[in-house]
């Protein structure tokens, strides 16, 4: 066992940080489920139609709904695409959080927001581009609109995990905040402070 991994294995704070990314994954898994109730989308549609443009020229909307089953007249396999494409943005985000709580086992707040939100924009890029490319098939583009999909797809990704992103890094800070106060007291106790040693040195120093 290398001494980094041994290290990993007393060390406290570092199991913490391997449990901060269930927070922001939950929250990004709630986010998908909501983008998939057609009670709230349809609102928010209703007020702000202009969100459907992308729609409109074959993108796809928003990020990867999560769904119990298809909605209205939606095909069987495009509710599976939807599915397996918010599955795999929830795989990349996981991943990428906990490569981020390996790499940075002391990071504080601020590196796990931006984290939470780096994470969540690639995971919504690599959902999306599976319902791109579904998309692309189903309408049957060529290679000159094949591209422009892929690059406006990419876009309307960025600008939704970005959005979307904003309340994953908040569930990640927020987890990692509350795991470094509760892991501060337990390592404070196994240290002495600075008084302490300082007595203890001089009555070692004594004859």
């Amino acid at each position: 066992m290398s001494d980094a991994s041994a290290a990993d294995s007393v060390n406290p704070q570092v199991d913490a940080d391997f449990r901060a990314p269930w927070p922001g994954v939950a929250a990004l898994a709630v986010i998908s489920v909501l983008f998939g109730l057609w009670s709230i989308t349809g609102a928010v549609l209703t007020r702000f139609p202009e969100l459907l443009v992308p729609s409109a020229i074959g993108l796809p909307f928003g990020i990867p709904a999560l769904r119990l089953f298809p909605l209205g007249e939606t095909t069987t396999i495009n509710w599976l695409v939807d599915c397996a494409a918010a599955l795999v943005m929830l795989a990349v985000v996981w991943m990428r959080l906990v490569n981020s709580a390996r790499r940075h086992p002391g990071g504080g707040v601020g590196r796990a927001f931006s984290a939470g939100l780096g994470a969540t924009v690639i995971g919504v890029l690599a959902g999306n581009l599976i319902r791109t490319v579904y998309l692309s098939f189903v309408l049957q583009e060529g290679p000159g609109a094949y591209l422009a999909s892929l690059v406006g797809g990419a876009l309307v990704s960025v600008l939704w995990g970005a959005i979307v992103g904003l309340f994953v890094g908040a569930a990640n800070a927020l987890a990692r905040r509350i795991t470094r106060g509760a892991a501060a007291p337990e390592s404070g106790n196994d240290l002495p402070t600075e008084n302490e040693s300082s007595i203890a040195e001089t009555a070692t120093a004594r004859p």
